[in-house]
């Protein structure tokens, strides 16, 4: 006979990574009744925890592992751990890339974002670290994309191009940001530039401009990029000169009246 423990754990595999709150949930489908969290933990996680069915990633999320594999053999999937960490959150900046496939290296890191009400301690699970970085909208052109049979919530490619060059602390530094929105495939520029002219920040139209124009003539992917969009960014930017980078000198960009350092387009050549 399958003992309770036994199906809540079959139904608990099918998930792979689970919160206290999911095992609560499916406990009480398996239980008949509307157990107590004290009694879910006592009777069943720290049982499962003990037979090392369940690894405890941090305090209420846990890993589920198949019955033949050991804690020691267990690979961590970085992405699914990071959807659980929040319900209301999105991968975004450089984790967002990697799961679009066009990140140029692949970070150890996993970028939660959140608002400040859905703040957590950044933590570490074995050789992933997992760190916040707060937003003010956690909705707004986030998607629900599935993988490995799970939903997770990301930025739109629109979004996070634009998340990235205004914050490229969070995509890697200047290197790494170009080399990966440079095989951003699928962009809708459009609707980029309309999400862009809303953000109302005037330093990121000149970013964005400049590497638009950048990429259109580095990356097919951006080549059919219509020469009306940049002339509708190229309008916003007012007569006082900025730095594409803070404090750096460079040359002066005319169109974008943006101080670029000089060795800013080798950056995306790896030079």
């Amino acid at each position: 006979m399958v003992t309770k423990k036994e199906k809540l754990y079959e139904d608990l595999l099918r998930l792979r990574v689970v919160s206290f709150d999911d095992i609560v949930e499916r406990a009480r489908s398996i239980i008949d009744a509307a157990p107590r969290r004290g009694y879910v933990y006592r009777k069943y996680v720290r049982r499962l925890v003990d037979e090392g069915r369940l690894l405890r990633v941090r305090k209420g999320l846990y890993l589920v592992l198949s019955p033949l594999e050991t804690p020691e053999d267990h690979v961590a999937d970085k992405l699914l751990i990071a959807s659980k960490v929040r319900d209301e959150y999105y991968l975004g900046f450089h984790t967002a890339l990697e799961y679009y496939g066009c990140a140029h290296s692949l970070y150890n890191q996993a970028y939660v974002c959140v608002k400040r009400v859905d703040r957590f301690d950044p933590f570490q699970y074995g050789r992933f670290s997992f760190n916040p970085v707060f937003v003010d909208d956690a909705e707004f052109e986030v998607e629900d994309k599935q993988y490995r049979g799970h939903i997770l919530r990301v930025s739109s490619k629109e979004r996070t191009f634009l998340d990235c060059l205004d914050r490229v602390q969070y995509a890697g530094g200047w290197e790494e940001c170009l080399k990966s929105l440079e095989g951003l495939g699928d962009l809708n520029f459009q609707k980029l530039v309309n999400l862009l002219l809303k953000r109302e920040k005037e330093i990121l139209f000149r970013r964005a401009g400049y590497v638009l124009e950048l990429l259109k003539n580095q990356s097919p992917f951006y080549e059919h990029l219509n020469d009306h969009l940049l002339n509708r960014i190229a309008e916003t930017v007012s007569e006082t000169p900025r730095y594409m980078v803070d404090g750096e000198k460079g040359r002066l960009n005319d169109r974008w009246n943006l101080y670029v350092p000089d060795d800013f387009e080798e950056k995306l050549r790896g030079i």
